[in-house]
């Protein structure tokens, strides 16, 4: 079981959200990737999980938040994680991957990001999959269908799908299309 702390301020700070539970819930039905990217990690809390579930996997975890980087890597630490890292990076920016690495990226969408923002996070996680990887993210509701638009813009029709849909958020995933 892992020991997850946060600080005061970061989104989620007392408890685990329900769209990042079912997120979480979602991905266990995935073989293990060998590299995945949480994106926009906060205190790591879907980064890190996956990187015990699939301890062979290397996790990579970006925030533009210091103080969620640092309570990252505070989780990391607590929790013994060798196969995890988290940077302090607007999007992909301040990776040390080169693009194409990722043949799984998450991420549990703001809310208030506004589209702009929201468009920039979808193009990074294009950016950062290898071809064939996958795109698995939980939005709320209110935002599905414009998410689900820019999806299909960014990947094509034929490579997104809603997983699965709660009362408040959906888990959409998109699939880089492999050459």
């Amino acid at each position: 079981m892992l020991k997850l702390r946060s600080r005061h301020g970061l989104f989620s700070a007392r408890a685990l959200d329900e769209g990042s539970a079912l997120l979480l819930r979602e991905l266990e039905r995935l073989p293990a990737p060998s590299r995945v990217l949480d994106l926009g990690c906060g205190y790591g809390a879907i980064g890190l999980t996956l990187a015990a579930r699939w301890p062979d996997a290397q996790v990579d975890m970006v925030d533009t938040d210091m103080r969620a980087v640092e309570s990252a890597a505070q989780n990391i630490a607590r929790n013994r994680l060798a196969n995890a890292t988290v940077t302090l990076s607007d999007g992909i920016r301040q990776l040390r991957q080169p693009l194409h690495a990722y043949d799984l990226v998450v991420a549990n969408l703001p809310a208030q990001a506004g589209n702009d923002a929201l468009d920039q996070l979808l193009l990074d996680a294009y950016d950062a999959m290898l071809d064939g990887g996958s795109l698995a993210l939980v939005v709320v509701n209110g935002l599905r269908k414009y998410l689900t638009r820019r999806l299909v813009d960014i990947f094509g029709p034929t490579r997104v799908a809603k997983v699965k849909q709660s009362s408040a958020h959906t888990v959409l995933e998109a699939a880089k299309l492999g050459t």
